[in-house]
């Protein structure tokens, strides 16, 4: 997000400093904002579906690690081991 804002106020400062008339100096700032926005947007989108992805592969994994556990504890008990299990 700071890239942005960055990038956002770099293309500001030279669009203010760049020897054009103010119209279309306007025009071409509302035109890069909306650039900016549409790509804030697009990562938006792309930064959820990751998250998303994660918490199901979080979730995958923490069912594996529980049903090796389990198996560790069953494996243990058979064996006629005093096992501590909490």
């Amino acid at each position: 997000m700071g890239f942005l804002v960055g990038l956002l106020t770099g293309a500001v400062v030279a669009l203010l400093y760049a020897p054009k008339p103010g119209d279309l100096t306007r025009e071409e700032l509302r035109a890069r904002s909306e650039e900016l926005k549409r790509r804030a947007d697009e990562l938006q989108k792309i930064a959820q579906e990751l998250s998303a992805q994660a918490q199901v592969k979080g979730r995958e994994l923490a069912d594996e690690a529980k049903r090796q556990w389990e198996n560790v504890g069953r494996a243990g008990g058979d064996k006629g081991g005093t096992g501590t299990r909490a």
